[in-house]
């Protein structure tokens, strides 16, 4: 008899209803916490490959600068990663020297820089004639040159620096 009643008396089931309300909120509250921190781990880690990248392509750009204060006259000493037809390589057309090959034949092929020489190149373009300088047959002439470093590793930069060198 004591039985049949406890089990016949509705006084609790606010309570449970309270509680599985509050479970549920709790459910739907922790799933879109994971999903925030799931985001969130993402955008770091692409900060982490982009920054990566960038610093490694800015590596190689310095190497191609520092091998180009040891070569002097760069008409003579001319290196398979210099493209000195004026203003042939430029932004636009950098990607498709990345690409370039001896075995495809190609003139200028990008040079693996030490930094990381599976990811990261670099290549050179010459600009024209440094701006305020003229050409006179007395004295040498300052160039403009256009060096680029590029590592693709998880991505793709590519950097673009300026170099003078008179020769």
């Amino acid at each position: 008899m004591f039985f049949s009643s406890f089990f016949k008396n509705e006084d609790g089931y606010l309570a449970i209803i309270g509680a599985l309300v509050i479970l549920a909120l709790l459910t739907v509250i922790g799933i879109s916490a994971s999903r925030v921190s799931i985001t969130e781990v993402t955008i770091a880690r692409n900060e982490v490959v982009y920054r990566r990248n960038f610093y490694l392509a800015e590596g190689a750009a310095l190497e191609a600068a520092d091998h180009l204060s040891q070569y002097g006259n760069l008409e003579e000493n001319l290196q398979s990663w210099m493209e000195m037809a004026t203003e042939e390589l430029n932004m636009d057309s950098v990607r498709e020297y990345w690409d370039h090959t001896v075995g495809n034949g190609d003139a200028v092929i990008p040079e693996a820089s030490v930094v990381d020489p599976s990811h990261t190149f670099f290549i050179i373009g010459h600009e024209g004639t440094a701006k305020g300088f003229s050409i006179s047959m007395g004295r040498s002439t300052a160039h403009s040159i256009g060096i680029y470093g590029r590592c693709a590793w998880n991505g793709a930069s590519v950097i673009k620096m300026g170099y003078q060198a008179a020769y």
